[in-house]
């Protein structure tokens, strides 16, 4: 039985792949794999999110499609999106007014929940003056939104570059979801890591305020570990041997 994939960059893959060979291009193909399995190494040599960006934003600038660019992350904590990376830096105030001012109209929202490019008008006395909205997510988990501002010379190719947008940013999102989740797992190992103080009568823990808690309230604050109690078979058999003397005392 095949396999069924959730994911739409192979269809990207397809549609860039066809028009390349209606183009004439079919020679340009294999510097194109070579581009982008380059770019998939550079994304895993990246130990932080800003690092991925960076190398993603490289590679979006070399489709030659935007004059400005601007990458958005989810904070995991609230959901709100913050500008992470932004080209020019200097240009930064003015990514952010177009994009906070596309948040308030909705369209950025709207953008979310498309898996391709959208164009937004961003000077409503220019129709010519367009930018981008991209969104980064992997399965259902939203990492973060693409801006870019389109250069005014458009290219020939620019349906297949809008094809390799959507995989790189593909890609990218996932070295970022990949991260952190790599980062919580470090975090959650690193918790019950290193030396813990044991009471040697009670097995209680002491906590770094100071307070000495239980062996399982410990562990279930600082991991996912819930307990359920039952009793080993050496107690079981200890518990037995003592029943009989338990019952005299009761009478």
């Amino acid at each position: 039985m095949p396999a069924t994939f959730d994911s739409i960059y192979p269809d990207f893959l397809r549609s860039g792949l066809g028009k390349m060979h209606t183009l004439g291009l079919g020679q340009e193909l294999s510097g194109l794999f070579t581009a982008l399995e380059h770019f998939r190494r550079d994304m895993h040599e990246q130990d932080s999110a800003t690092g991925i960006l960076k190398v993603t934003d490289h590679y979006i600038a070399g489709l030659h499609l935007f004059a400005r660019q601007a990458f958005y992350l989810v904070n995991p904590e609230d959901f709100s999106f913050g500008l992470e990376l932004c080209t020019p830096k200097e240009d930064h105030e003015y990514l952010e007014a177009i994009v906070r001012a596309e948040m308030r109209s909705g369209k950025f929202a709207w953008a979310l929940r498309k898996t391709s490019p959208v164009l937004v008008n961003i000077d409503p006395e220019d129709v010519c003056a367009r930018g981008v909205f991209h969104s980064m997510g992997v399965a259902r988990q939203m990492v973060g939104m693409f801006f870019g501002v389109l250069r005014e010379d458009r290219t020939p190719s620019q349906e297949i570059s809008f094809n390799l947008l959507s995989m790189l940013l593909g890609t990218s999102a996932d070295a970022v979801a990949a991260l952190r989740q790599t980062t919580a797992l470090k975090a959650e190992i690193h918790t019950l890591s290193g030396l813990l103080p044991l009471c040697a009568w009670c097995k209680k823990i002491r906590d770094d305020q100071g307070y000495w808690k239980q062996l399982e309230t410990y562990v279930e604050t600082h991991t996912e570990a819930v307990f359920s109690h039952g009793a080993c078979p050496d107690c079981l058999k200890k518990f037995r041997e003592q029943l009989p003397l338990m019952t005299l005392k009761v009478k």
